[in-house]
């Protein structure tokens, strides 16, 4: 890690005259993010048979961040009220946020984290923090991309995914459609769709949270929601009326900055 500066929900450290920093030439370090393997040795033989595998760790990111010495600080340590301020800033007990390190090269990179910090004392006042900032998972997320079309029965979608792992793409999906129809993704194998019936206004699909919004019943839905894979994604309807979709995802980063 070189950067100085970190963005969290929606405030940079800079924000608060404070950067990255270390103590007693402590290195920031990142863990986690390895691929377990799941390999079975058969009976007399000396080859191990691959099964699948697997991120089961986290990231996670060890560093301390101070008050920038380039500023007109009056004193290097924290007051209470500052402390008050940056725990506000920093911890969250409702879920993730979005993190990025404002580094040359991984602007585009971002993480889900959570975060826990404590004081890092010199003779009873505090001069910085420590922290440790938790991943959702052993990746990060591209920007948010957000793609727009028109469709129907005739004119079916193409759209490119460059993930760096290999796993599905939930997205989140807005259409404005009439009728009665599905929605398919045919390169997502096997091949399901996505049926909606009595469709008169604006429907939105969560397909990370499995919720929908918009129909007039339960039972206008059959429940699957769209995903996207990796590479070219073949997406059709049976709609003969045109269908305007807008969808909104990230794709995987297997980044560790």
């Amino acid at each position: 890690m070189f950067a100085t500066d970190f963005l969290f929900d929606t405030n940079r450290a800079s924000d608060f005259g404070l950067m990255i920093g270390s103590f007693n030439n402590e290195t920031p370090t990142a863990t986690g993010g390895d691929i377990e393997y799941n390999i079975v040795k058969t009976p007399d033989r000396d080859i191990f048979d691959f099964y699948g595998a697997q991120l089961n760790t986290i990231i996670t990111w060890n560093f301390s961040i101070v008050k920038n010495p380039c500023l007109n600080n009056d004193s290097c340590y924290f007051t209470q009220y500052e402390e008050s301020q940056i725990a506000q800033w920093l911890l969250k007990q409702d879920g993730y946020r979005w993190f990025q390190f404002d580094q040359d090269g991984y602007r585009d990179v971002y993480y889900k984290v959570h975060i826990n910090m404590l004081p890092h004392q010199v003779g009873g006042k505090t001069v910085g923090f420590d922290l440790n900032v938790v991943s959702d998972c052993g990746y990060g997320y591209s920007e948010e991309i957000f793609k727009e079309y028109t469709f129907n029965k005739d004119k079916p979608i193409r759209l490119d995914v460059h993930s760096d792992i290999n796993s599905y793409i939930l997205p989140h999906i807005i259409l404005n459609g009439m009728g009665t129809f599905y929605i398919s993704n045919q390169s997502d194998l096997p091949q399901k769709y996505t049926k909606l019936e009595n469709v008169n206004n604006e429907i939105k699909l969560d397909s990370n949270d499995d919720i929908i919004e918009g129909i007039s019943s339960p039972n206008d839905f059959n429940w699957y929601f769209l995903r996207l894979v990796n590479g070219v994604n073949h997406i059709v309807t049976n709609s003969e009326h045109e269908i305007n979709i807008k969808i909104t995802y990230r794709e995987p980063r297997r980044i560790i900055v």
